[in-house]
């Protein structure tokens, strides 16, 4: 749900209830907080779907290494064609026959770009994007946010940040 600032907003209410009521934080100070964060979220939803909007329906097409860009596909009109890991789970693997299914997939609908994740191993991605060719990889911070400088360090600039990645692979 981390790649929907709509949804992680929707559940600040009840973080902000538990915050006054169960660890005695002020409920005023919680309350602007609350306020004021939810505002940001709302401002980087709309800066979000305005740089996707540039981006051709057709061009909203994404291939992971992990089902992790769910959440932001169902928000901005994206379509999951493909994950190398075909699973939730991390403990899941690849196959060659899946890989290849994928490949085919990508060359198919001319997908440009593979989203691999900071905390996962590109390898499988990499001989994904060699076996297509013309594909580049591109790696997202999806599981934590980013080292200081990376532009991902909070969680506003996690959303910009990916949300850039992804648009510039795809445009």
């Amino acid at each position: 749900m981390w790649f929907d600032p709509h949804r992680v907003a929707e559940a600040l209410p009840t973080l902000a209830r538990l915050l006054t009521t169960e660890v005695g934080l002020d409920q005023a100070a919680v309350e602007a907080c609350l306020n004021s964060y939810v505002a940001e979220l709302e401002a980087v939803d709309a800066e979000i779907a305005s740089k996707v909007g540039q981006l051709p329906a057709g061009s909203r097409k994404l291939v992971t290494n992990h089902e992790a860009l769910g959440y932001f596909a169902d928000r901005y009109g994206f379509e999951v064609i493909g994950t190398v890991i075909p699973s939730p789970s991390s403990m899941a693997q690849t196959s060659p026959a899946g890989l290849e299914d994928l490949a085919e997939i990508i060359e198919h609908d001319g997908i440009k770009a593979i989203f691999a994740e900071t905390q996962h191993s590109v390898d499988d991605i990499e001989a994904l994007a060699a076996r297509v060719g013309d594909v580049d990889v591109v790696t997202l911070y999806t599981g934590s946010l980013g080292p200081p400088g990376s532009g991902a360090e909070t969680y506003t600039g996690y959303l910009r940040t990916n949300t850039d990645l992804i648009v510039d692979a795809l445009d």
